[in-house]
């Protein structure tokens, strides 16, 4: 009978002809016996070629990379799950140091942050400043500091993943779904540094959906924090709501002492209902919040 395997790592591609020097690296670095997953949607030519690498290929049917990644995953058999991006972009040797922190039980899942290594021309600027609003958003709203939540080099602990194994991976989901669902379920969370390359070859195939990619990835961090937390979210539509409501309220009052006259009853109308929504929103929040800690107490 084959024994487990220390570490499983998947690497998602179509066409990608970096997959074959990563193979090689990943062998050298994590050993021989390391398991390898592809997740090939590509054609037969290229598909027949990794095969003959000895790795594990697995035909992807359905769309996205975060299926992609979820698919190798679900077949994976290490102790430590790690996943790597197939275009040649991150270096390698992150990996071994993330899964050493996974070995000395440091962490339960571990990120790559790209930030501070970047090569020139390897990630323009709306890109990078995308990833550190979402970055920020995630770590406000799950009280974990995260740099690079949209890095597509990570891995994790086995036992941590399987509670999270069954979750249908969310459009745009990739690591976020496993950092925020790890995070909400108090796992620790932390990262390495990982040197970011431009690409050598091709293109990306996300480079056409990254706006859409990185919007899908924000509302999923917020839609999450509405489920754990719902009184964060629902607190701050009402605070929002609440300030201007009173803001606007407070100029209709102005005008009225400058001018004698009561002609802006449009206005304090609208400012009395963002005041009442405000409340309405906080009032939810609070409530739901009690229903979902009555629920974790029956579950314990």
């Amino acid at each position: 009978m084959p024994t487990q395997p220390k570490v499983s790592v998947v690497i998602p591609t179509i066409e990608e002809q970096a997959v074959f020097r990563i193979i090689k690296d990943i062998r050298n670095l994590l050993g021989k016996d390391t398991e390898i997953i592809i997740v090939d949607k590509s054609s037969e030519a290229y598909y027949r070629r990794l095969v003959n690498e000895g790795v594990t290929v697995i035909r992807q049917k359905d769309r996205g990379v975060e299926r992609a990644i979820m698919h190798g995953l679900l077949a994976a058999h290490g102790k430590i799950l790690a996943n790597i991006d197939g275009d040649g972009t991150h270096d390698v040797h992150a990996l071994l140091d993330a899964v050493k922190m996974i070995e000395t039980d440091k962490a339960d899942l571990v990120l790559g942050n790209r930030l501070d290594s970047l090569e020139k021309g390897s990630m323009t600027l709306y890109i990078k400043t995308g990833n550190k609003m979402l970055s920020w958003l995630f770590s406000r709203m799950h009280h974990v500091k995260v740099h690079d939540i949209l890095v597509g080099l990570f891995a994790m602990r086995r036992s941590a993943f399987d509670e999270v194994k069954n979750i249908e991976p969310y459009r745009a989901g990739n690591v976020t779904t496993y950092a925020i669902e790890f995070a909400d379920r108090g796992y620790r969370i932390s990262e390495v540094p990982v040197k970011y390359y431009k690409r050598s070859e091709g293109k990306s195939k996300l480079s056409r959906y990254k706006f859409s990619y990185a919007l899908q990835a924000g509302a999923n961090i917020i839609r999450l924090a509405r489920d754990y937390s719902p009184l964060l979210v629902f607190g701050l539509i009402g605070m929002i709501l609440l300030i201007s409501g009173f803001v606007l309220g407070a100029f209709v009052l102005w005008n009225f002492l400058h001018t004698g006259l009561f002609n802006e009853v449009g206005r304090a109308l609208l400012a009395f209902m963002l005041v009442v929504l405000g409340l309405l929103s906080i009032f939810v929040g609070v409530i739901l919040d009690l229903l979902l800690e009555i629920e974790r107490k029956l579950n314990r």
